[in-house]
């Protein structure tokens, strides 16, 4: 006997589970920022004219625009706005009618638009849901896994 104890490895049931926590309080952290931000330009709208300043097209044809706009003396830029509500097809000079948070203006959106975004926020708590259903079965392998490694030790062991 050479007095070493075996080395331990992770199982990948645990190394999933753990994965799958980190998922699900990312997407629940996520939707909660989407619902509050919409709350926060719902208690105090400031409205704004803004401006799309820059535009980026992919490799897979989808474009990216900066939306850049003042507030009381300060200018923010934007490239997170969905701008499917706009009159016009987006172009670089074309104007952008916002909301933005009065105790915030870097949290904006195009007038008219829902923030959080119909979409969004219901896919972030069915992809948390998903990922804590994950969790669990994967919690229940890495337990059996473990009680399984511990059987066989005390049968080989003694």
């Amino acid at each position: 006997m050479s007095g070493r104890r075996p080395r331990r490895t992770l199982s990948p049931a645990l190394v999933g589970a753990v994965l799958a926590l980190l998922v699900a309080v990312g997407c629940l952290s996520a939707a909660g920022r989407q619902w509050a931000y919409g709350e926060l330009i719902d208690d105090a709208p400031v409205r704004v004219e803004g401006r799309i300043t820059a535009a980026t097209t992919h490799r897979n044809k989808t474009t990216d625009y900066t939306v850049t706009y003042t507030v009381r003396g300060r200018t923010y830029r934007s490239t997170t706005l969905s701008l499917d509500r706009l009159a016009t097809t987006p172009s670089v000079g074309a104007p952008v009618p916002l909301e933005v948070a009065s105790a915030n203006p870097a949290v904006a959106r195009v007038r008219g638009a829902n923030l959080p975004d119909d979409d969004l926020p219901p896919l972030l708590v069915l992809g948390a849901l998903t990922a804590l259903i994950l969790l669990i079965g994967l919690a229940r392998k890495a337990a059996v896994n473990a009680r399984t490694a511990r059987r066989s030790r005390r049968k080989g062991g003694g």
